[in-house]
């Protein structure tokens, strides 16, 4: 219903909550992303109590796998920015075969050369069946290429540990300003905790879910901000 999902936007000015079940929330309200690396837009298909990346039913996990891991990226960006001097977002989410539900952060709306919105500048937390990535997108100035070949991508943290198909898994990020240095993000799951600083983690940014190479169920999305803020000597670190 879109009052249920406009009053938790609403709600207040430092939190997010979305229930994905059928009737609970108003895709209208939300961005409909695509990756510069495909050509396509993705779309969700609703179920009772989740969303689905779309792909063809006639394929098994494993073909989905093996011939059409690229055919079913989809992606969707809640329209609000979050700021703060520390932001959560989380999903519960879960995958079929091996791979890969994952939460987005962008600290812009971008658009391809066609008016579509499309990640450049971005970063992906990925979960799979052996772990945890996050992935670090740039996106060159060289206006002389196709938008495709100017994205390139690092692999910025990465945590291994076996998760399970058809088993829902909250992932939770955490982007916390540190007291005298960069900013930091925690990525949890699980039993599973990562985190590292860097220079280029955005202080504000948009947030959402993507799934991709593979069947990935979303069943909700929050965000929450405060201006609470890491005071580094006392994070246990030497």
């Amino acid at each position: 219903m879109a009052m249920a999902l406009a009053g938790a936007l609403a709600a207040s000015a430092g939190e997010v909550k979305v229930d994905f079940s059928r009737g609970r929330w108003n895709p209208a309200e939300w961005l409909t992303f695509k990756s510069l690396r495909f050509d396509y837009i993705g779309t969700f298909d609703q179920m009772d109590d989740h969303i689905v990346n779309r792909a063809d039913p006639a394929w098994s996990d494993e073909e989905l796998y093996a011939k059409h891991v690229t055919e079913v990226y989809a992606s969707l960006v809640c329209p609000k920015k979050l700021s703060g001097s520390t932001i959560e977002v989380s999903s519960t989410m879960s995958f079929d075969h091996l791979m890969a539900p994952l939460i987005v952060l962008t600290p812009e709306l971008d658009k391809d050369g066609k008016g579509r919105h499309a990640f450049k500048k971005h970063y992906e937390v990925v979960l799979y069946n052996e772990g945890i990535n996050v992935w670090h997108y740039t996106y060159d100035d060289d206006a002389s290429k196709p938008e495709a070949e100017r994205l390139h991508w690092h692999l910025a943290a990465f945590a291994r540990a076996p998760f399970s198909p058809k088993t829902k898994y909250e992932l939770k990020v955490t982007m916390s300003k540190v007291e005298g240095r960069e900013m930091r993000m925690t990525v949890e799951c699980g039993n599973v905790k990562v985190g590292f600083e860097d220079a280029d983690l955005p202080e504000s940014f948009y947030a959402g879910v993507t799934g991709c190479e593979g069947r990935n169920r979303f069943y909700d999305f929050r965000a929450k901000t405060s201006d609470a803020k890491l005071d580094s000597a006392a994070d246990g670190e030497h």
